[in-house]
């Protein structure tokens, strides 16, 4: 009796070490992948990460070459450029309902907006993550204890009336406990909150800081 509970314990301590090791290995592969098919499905066009590095003792990580391509139609490849952004996860909470990160820090990002009338590359995202046909909410709940975003510049193109472009910077975003406080959210209510403040404050930027012309192409998307 004695011996089968040793050889149960050994057991049960065996398939747990083979599972850490599994998480140890997988971890980054599992961000990877989730913020590619969840950004693609929300934002409608290629959301893609070239490299994904996160300790599995302390959450605390890195993602690199975070890429979302803009959609057809327009000139540019990309809308939103990333080189590299800091993340640390609660890695407890992966292995439940509601995964918690505790803080996201993105630094220097490329917003670029182009703009042909009347449609314009941001809006026409932000009108697809906006619209619930557009994908089926995960049941999975996220939060996000502190967001950060600094060092931001809003890249702005237009060929209306003239090629034109112009360059402005995005004021710092600070966000905190997103996904608490007004019930439990799905990851895609956060991921949403998240795309419009920074949607909005980089349109914003180009209408107050733009050339002329920049502002007049523009102007219509806060109508």
């Amino acid at each position: 009796m004695k011996k089968g509970f040793i050889y149960g314990l050994i057991g049960l301590v065996a398939v747990s070490v083979v599972g850490l090791v599994i998480f140890m290995f997988t971890i980054d592969s599992i961000v990877k992948s989730s913020i590619q098919d969840i950004g693609s499905e929300m934002t409608g066009t290629a959301v893609t990460v070239s490299g994904v590095s996160i300790s599995p003792f302390s959450g605390k990580g890195t993602i690199s070459g975070f890429r979302v391509a803009n959609p057809e139609g327009y000139s540019r490849d990309f809308a939103v450029e990333i080189d590299q952004f800091s993340i640390e996860l609660d890695l407890m909470t992966l292995f439940t309902d509601e995964v918690v990160i505790r803080e996201l820090l993105v630094d220097s990002p490329l917003i670029s907006v182009e703009q042909k009338l009347p449609e314009n590359n941001i809006k026409d995202i932000l009108d697809h993550i906006n619209s619930m046909e557009s994908f089926e909410a995960s049941d999975s709940e996220m939060v996000i204890e502190h967001f950060m975003l600094r060092n931001g510049r809003a890249a702005l193109y237009t060929e209306v009336g003239g090629e034109r472009s112009a360059e402005v910077e995005i004021s710092e975003i600070e966000l905190n406990d997103l996904g608490r406080g007004g019930g439990q959210q799905a990851v895609e209510d956060v991921i949403r909150e998240i795309a419009e403040e920074v949607a909005e404050r980089a349109l914003r930027a180009a209408v107050r800081s733009g050339g002329e012309q920049i502002r007049d192409a523009i102007r219509d998307l806060f109508d």
